[in-house]
């Protein structure tokens, strides 16, 4: 199966921001500081909500079997054959992204296991 992980990666000024008002200050013009706070520190999918979609960005392709494998092969185990990093990529972690182009859905990886998670844009 084909998939394709997408990754959040929080801004220079973001993060400059954040350091500044801390986790419990306004985000002011940095919403998506709410992925890091709600989704990748904090139980990934149950934070999630549509619109931080936006903020996301496809990182790689990859050939798999299944999302294991994916989590693996994003994680530098397996057959690094299978991957075609097309960005700067982190390893795979809560709150990433798996869009199966097989099944047309996303799933977010989990703090265990992946969820499907509704999504209205196609990558």
């Amino acid at each position: 199966m084909r998939f394709s992980i997408l990754q959040f990666r929080a801004s220079r000024d973001a993060i400059d921001h954040l350091n500044s008002v801390d986790w419990g200050g306004d985000f002011g013009d940095y919403p998506e500081l709410a992925i890091l706070r709600d989704v990748s520190f904090h139980g990934g999918s149950e934070g999630f909500e549509s619109w931080m979609f936006e903020y996301y960005r496809n990182v790689a392709n990859v050939e798999a079997s299944g999302l294991e494998e994916v989590f693996h092969v994003g994680n530098g185990y397996g057959d690094q054959d299978k991957i075609v990093r097309v960005d700067r990529m982190h390893s795979m972690s809560v709150g990433d992204i798996a869009f199966c182009h097989d099944t047309n859905v996303y799933f977010m990886c989990d703090p265990e296991g992946w969820t499907a998670v509704d999504i209205k844009e196609t990558v």
